[in-house]
C-alpha cells in the first residue's frame, strides 16, 4: 500500500483554499488525500463554476519539488500526466483525473487549475 496525497488547495492562477473564488469563478477539489494499493484506479475529482471559457489543467508536485505542469485540457503534448498513463476530460463543469491502475511513483500532491478565458465579441 502506498499513500497518495492530494491537495486541497486549487489554483486560480494562484494557491488558495480547497474551493477559490475569483471573479465569480472557482475551482473545487473534494479529496483532502487518497491511500491506495499499487495496481488500484485512481479517481481525483475537480470542480469548478466560471462565467467564461475556461482552459483546465493539472499539476503535481512531488517531494519539495515546486508544482509542474501535469495535464491541460485539450492539449495533444505529450505531457507528463499522458506518459504516466493519465487521462482528465473536461465535460459538465468538472475535470476529474483518472488512471486505470496507480503506481508508487505517483505519490505527489496534485492541483487541479483553471484560467478563464473572457469571451470578446468583435463589432
Amino acid at each position: 500500500m502506498f499513500f497518495l496525497r492530494v491537495s486541497v488547495i486549487a489554483i486560480l492562477p494562484i494557491l488558495g483554499e480547497s474551493e477559490l473564488r475569483a471573479n465569480g469563478n472557482s475551482v473545487t477539489q473534494t479529496e483532502s488525500s487518497v491511500t491506495l494499493c499499487e495496481g488500484e484506479p485512481v479517481l481525483l475529482n475537480c470542480t469548478y463554476q466560471t462565467t467564461g471559457y475556461p482552459t483546465l489543467f493539472w499539476y503535481v508536485q512531488y517531494g519539495s519539488q515546486a508544482p509542474r505542469l501535469f495535464l491541460r485540457d485539450g492539449s495533444a503534448d505529450p505531457e507528463e500526466g499522458n506518459r504516466k498513463d493519465f487521462s482528465a476530460h473536461h465535460k459538465d463543469r468538472t475535470y476529474h483525473l483518472r488512471k486505470l491502475a496507480s503506481r508508487v511513483s505517483d505519490s505527489g500532491v496534485y492541483y487541479c487549475a483553471m484560467s478563464p478565458t473572457e469571451s470578446h465579441i468583435l463589432i
